[in-house]
């Protein structure tokens, strides 16, 4: 059970570190042209695109970087943080009270 723990850990923290990522690299502006940059706005755009034109908000330019702000990253990451805590919070203590994370018991002492 600790292996679906991990799993979900691992997943979450790749989850957040694209989304987080990609909000960075529009937000300064960093050159699209790398492999890594280009590799993490490909794939970050499958995890941001549920929130593009949610509430009306429109991606801003930042002057002092020459950058965007994109609000859909930001709601994303925000989004994600939330809901994959409670998941993994809810999955940890579901296994905590069924024994599958190493607690005993103690029965008939």
């Amino acid at each position: 059970m600790r292996i679906l723990v991990t799993l979900l850990s691992l997943f979450w923290a790749f989850l957040l570190f694209m989304t987080g990522a990609r909000f960075l690299i529009l937000l300064f502006n960093v050159d699209k042209d790398g492999q890594f940059v280009h590799w993490i706005m490909s794939k970050s755009d499958f995890w941001v695109k549920p929130f593009f034109d949610l509430f009306g908000l429109a991606n801003k330019a930042v002057e002092n970087t020459g950058g965007v702000f994109e609000p859909a990253s930001a709601i994303a990451f925000v989004v994600y943080l939330v809901v994959g805590s409670i998941i993994l919070n809810t999955v940890r203590s579901s296994l905590l009270d069924s024994g599958g994370l190493g607690r005993r018991s103690w029965r008939g002492i």
